[in-house]
C-alpha cells in the first residue's frame, strides 16, 4: 500500500492538469481583485460600498476561483487517467486490490487538492491585501471560517471522486461533477417544497449551501457548526459508498 500511494503521489506531482488548474484559479482570483479595484476607482458609490481586504478576499476565494469546479476537473482528470490508458491492469496484476488502489489514488487527490485550497487562499490575500489592505477581523471567527471551508470542500473533493472513480471516464466524469450537485441541489429544492417542512430544509444541508454561507464575513457560528458536522458526515458516506461500488465494477 505504502509503494502504491508513492507511486500515485508521483504521478501526481508529474500531471500538467495540477498545475494548469492551480494556475487558473490564481488567475481568476487576481482577475477578481483587479476588477474590484478597477470599480472602485471608476466609480466613488462603488467604492463606499465595497468592503475589499485581504481578509475578506482569503473569506471570499474559494467563491473567487472557482476552486470546486476546477479542482473537481482535476479530481476527475487524475482518477480516470489509468483506467483511460489502461494502466490501471499492470496495477492489479501486481496484486493489489480494488480497494487499496481506490484509497491510494483518494489519499493523493486529497493531498493535492489540499495544496490548491492553500494556495488559492493566500494568492486571495496576496492580492487582496495588495490592493485594499490588510483587513480586520474584529471578533470576527476567521480561522474557523476557514478550517470549515476546508472541511467542506474535502466533502465536495470525496464525493468527485467517488463519481469519478465509479465512471472512469474523462468526458463522463467532467460532465457528472459539474451537473451532479446542482442537481442534487434541484432535487432537495423540490423535496422541501413538496414536504413543506417548517423546522427542516433539505436545502440547506447540501454542500453548495454550506459554501454560499461560508465565503461571506456574516456567517453566524451555529451555520459554521452545521456545515461541519453535515461535511464530516458526507466525507466519509461518500468514501466508503465510492469504494464499495468500485469494488462491484469489472475492469
Amino acid at each position: 500500500m505504502e509503494k502504491l500511494l508513492k507511486l500515485e503521489l508521483r504521478k501526481i506531482r508529474k500531471q500538467k492538469s495540477f498545475y494548469v488548474c492551480t494556475g487558473v484559479m490564481v488567475v481568476l482570483l487576481f482577475l477578481s481583485a483587479i476588477t474590484s479595484k478597477v470599480l472602485c476607482n471608476a466609480s466613488t458609490e462603488f467604492a463606499a460600498q465595497y468592503n475589499g481586504s485581504g481578509i475578506v478576499s482569503m473569506i471570499g476565494a474559494i467563491s473567487n476561483s472557482n476552486f470546486l469546479l476546477i479542482a473537481g476537473i482535476f479530481v476527475a482528470l487524475s482518477v480516470c487517467d489509468d483506467y483511460e490508458q489502461q494502466t490501471i491492469k499492470n496495477i492489479y496484476s501486481k496484486g493489489y486490490s480494488k480497494v487499496q488502489v481506490y484509497f491510494s489514488k483518494f489519499i493523493s487527490a486529497w493531498g493535492a487538492t489540499s495544496i490548491m485550497f492553500v494556495i488559492a487562499l493566500l494568492s486571495a490575500f496576496l492580492f487582496g491585501n495588495m490592493y485594499f489592505g490588510f483587513g480586520e477581523i474584529n471578533g470576527y471567527d476567521f480561522v474557523g471560517t476557514l478550517v470549515v471551508q476546508y472541511v467542506t470542500c474535502m466533502a465536495n473533493i470525496s464525493l468527485y471522486f467517488a463519481i469519478s472513480a465509479v465512471l472512469r471516464k474523462n468526458g463522463s466524469s467532467i460532465a457528472a461533477v459539474i451537473v451532479v450537485p446542482t442537481l442534487a441541489n434541484m432535487l432537495f429544492g423540490l423535496a422541501d417544497s413538496f414536504l413543506k417542512l417548517e423546522d427542516v430544509s433539505f436545502t440547506s444541508l447540501w454542500l453548495s449551501s454550506f459554501m454560499s454561507d461560508l465565503s461571506v464575513m456574516t456567517v453566524s457560528h451555529s451555520r459554521l457548526l452545521v456545515s461541519l458536522i453535515a461535511s464530516l458526515i458526507y466525507i466519509p458516506f461518500f468514501t466508503i459508498t465510492g469504494s464499495f461500488l468500485c469494488k462491484k465494477i469489472e475492469l
